[in-house]
């Protein structure tokens, strides 16, 4: 497995987030800056979200404009710019977020082909529910799968990466996906996690020289595994 999998972008900007919170703070106790961690922390979900979108290269990636669109209204809210009484009338714009989510198809990742065979891009959505989807491609191109307030159970242990490679997003909000991949596939994985994780237990026998899946998994107070 390729090791640049070790330091993910998720892990740079959880550990850059904390140096900057920890330096904040301790010039805060010195007297050098008056800052209140109370009225800013919402910067940080901000700060997850736009790294989910870059990420995911969907401006209507669902996730991270979530995270964006929590992290204002918290912000706008410690800093008493607005009350929450006012902020109650826009909850249903959580399910603008979640159709353009799924008619743009987090569109990132390739299309399904010219042959014509559906398994070669999955795309699925496990909203309040759960689902299982076993894969058996003969050129797997990738897809996104999302899991909101649900599970998703995904084996590609009978699929066949296609030459070019493939491109996989994995998003668990508030809930779980499960992911299985063939022995000898090349796997690189970029991973967002925020009070939630990501778990590779992957191994690889013998990943030779094709192209890798590529695996953009972000976990928010959720968890994403990938297994054989």
């Amino acid at each position: 497995m390729n090791k640049k999998n070790r330091y993910s972008s998720g892990s740079v900007l959880t550990g850059s987030v904390f140096i900057f919170i920890g330096f904040v703070w301790v010039m805060r106790n010195l007297g050098h800056i008056d800052f209140s961690l109370r009225e800013w922390w919402p910067l940080v979900l901000i700060a997850v979200g736009l790294l989910n979108i870059s990420n995911n290269r969907n401006v209507f990636s669902f996730p991270g404009w979530f995270l964006i669109s929590l992290g204002v209204i918290f912000l706008l809210t410690t800093n008493h710019i607005i009350e929450w009484d006012h902020i109650k009338k826009f909850w249903p714009a959580i399910l603008i977020l979640i159709g353009l989510s799924v008619i743009s198809g987090r569109g990132g990742t390739k299309k399904p082909d010219s042959s014509g065979d559906k398994d070669n891009y999955i795309s699925g959505l496990a909203l309040f529910s759960g689902f299982e989807r076993k894969v058996s491609s003969r050129s797997f191109n990738g897809g996104n799968i999302t899991a909101l307030f649900g599970g998703a159970d995904i084996d590609l242990r009978n699929a066949i990466i296609s030459p070019d490679g493939a491109r996989l997003e994995i998003t668990a909000l508030f809930g779980g996906v499960e992911l299985r991949l063939p022995d000898k596939w090349k796997v690189e994985i970029n991973s967002t996690a925020l009070f939630g994780g990501v778990g590779n237990k992957y191994k690889s026998d013998d990943p030779g020289d094709g192209k890798p899946l590529i695996i953009i998994a972000t976990a928010i107070f959720g968890g994403v595994e990938i297994k054989n």
